[in-house]
Order: structure tokens, then sequence, then C-alpha cells
């Protein structure tokens, strides 16, 4: 029985059969969007339930697969995900919560991620990259910090509805960090003093060109370290439980070709 299952589990056809209800129910929160399609909500919500089902039926046959070390499901943060998705969609949401019920649903859509071994890469990535983004976020902080502060004892006089206030002013670095309509932006302050040009060349050659590059390198570096992981993945691809899977079959074969041999 649990060779069946593992079976099934690791056929590419099942693999495949998930990301067509993964797009069947992308395409139903699509189609609640449409005012057409109102009157059909009931329909729709019966294939949510149903993909749902799908959902809980394949955690179920991957949990039953992992046994007799069923710890190991919850090694892969895939299956993690996968079981938080089905957990907060089992959670009753009603009356006034009935919003979140329909935002969890989009949670179900984001299982896509991990659909090819591409997509993982790059959401593997993005994680990976996340302890170093904090430390450019906490480096953009300060800068905006100072700039914000200077900006509001700089141009509050002369601009006060770009620098009147330091919410304001952080605004208004945000939009010149973007670099867009940044001249607007400065004009009013280079032509109360000209010299005011080198405070907003600097924020966006510190800003823009050497923090935002910095953070792209850190992508760039993760991403290869991800690729790489891969690689190594593809050129050792069985895992345990495979080799033992393949041996039983293994043993099947030779268990029937003896049977017919004393036939």
């Amino acid at each position: 029985m649990l060779d069946s299952i593992r079976k099934i589990v690791n056929e590419p056809f099942f693999n495949q059969f998930i990301t067509i209800v993964i797009l069947i129910q992308a395409a139903v929160l699509v189609l609640e969007t449409i005012p057409v399609f109102k009157e059909y909500y009931s329909f729709l919500e019966s294939i949510s339930t149903g993909v749902l089902i799908v959902y809980i039926i394949e955690a179920g046959l991957k949990i039953s697969a992992s046994y007799p070390n069923f710890s190991s499901y919850f090694k892969n943060g895939w299956n993690i995900l996968d079981f938080s998705i089905i957990v907060l969609s089992l959670i009753p949401f009603g009356g006034g919560y009935s919003t979140i019920a329909r935002l969890i649903r989009l949670l179900r859509v984001t299982r896509l991620s991990n659909r090819s071994k591409e997509m993982s890469v790059v959401v593997k990535t993005i994680i990976k990259s996340i302890p170093s983004m904090v430390n450019i976020f906490l480096l953009l902080s300060l800068l905006f910090f100072i700039y914000s502060i200077a900006g509001y004892h700089l141009f509050s006089a002369t601009d006060p509805a770009h620098w009147g206030s330091l919410p304001r002013a952080i605004i208004t670095l945000f939009q010149i960090l973007t670099l867009e309509g940044w001249v607007e932006v400065m004009a009013p302050a280079t032509h109360a003093n000209p010299l005011n040009i080198i405070y907003f060349v600097s924020f966006i050659v510190i800003g823009t060109f050497i923090v935002i590059n910095i953070f792209v390198a850190v992508i760039v570096r993760k991403s290869e370290e991800a690729y790489k992981a891969l690689e190594e993945e593809i050129r050792n691809p069985a895992t345990q439980n495979e080799i033992l899977f393949e041996i039983k079959e293994i043993r099947k074969k030779i268990d029937e070709l003896e049977s017919r041999l004393t036939r």
C-alpha cells in the first residue's frame, strides 16, 4: 500500500495534476471579480471547496509516503507552506471576516511558485537574500533619516509642500529615490540657492547608484548560490526514500521472475 502511495506521489503526472488544480483555483479567483459571474458564486464556491479537498488529499498522500519518518515531510519548506495553507483554509471565517477567507484563497495560488525547479530557485533566492536585505534596508533607513532632517531644515521655508514636515520629507526622498519627478522637486530649492543641488545629487548617488546597486548585487550573488545548489541536486537527485523505493521495486521484479522460473 505504502509503495503504491510513494509511486503515485513520485509520478510526474501527479505534480502536473496539482498544477492544473492550482490554475483552476486561480481562474475561480479571477471569475469572482467579474460582476457577470456573481450569480454563479455558489458554483465557484463549490469549485474552491473541491480544490481544498484535493490539497488535503495531496498532503495526506505525501505524509503517508514519508512513513515511518513523518518528520521528513515537515523538513521540506514547501511542504510546510502547503500544510499551512490547508490549515488556514480550514479556519471558519464568516460574517465580517469573509474577506479574509477570500484572501486566504490567494495563498493557494502561491503554490505555483514551487511547481518547477526554476521558480523554486527564484523563491529560494529571495528568501536567502532577506538577511542581507535587512542590513541594506537599515543602511537606507539611516540615509533617509539623515537626509530627511537635513531637507526639513534646509527647504521647509522655501518648499513646504515637499519639506514642511518630517513625514513629507521622507515621502519626497522616496520620490527622488525612484528618479520620478525629482527635477521638479529640486527646482524651488536650487532657485533659492544653487548650491542646494549638492544635496540632491549626493542623495541620488548614494541612495540610487550605490545602495540600490548593492541590493541588486546581493540578489545576483544569492541567485548564483541557489543555481549551484540546483545543479548539485540534479547531479545527485536520488534521496534515501527514493533509493529504498527503487530497491523494493527491483526486489518485486526479481520475485516475479523467480516465480515464473519455478513454474
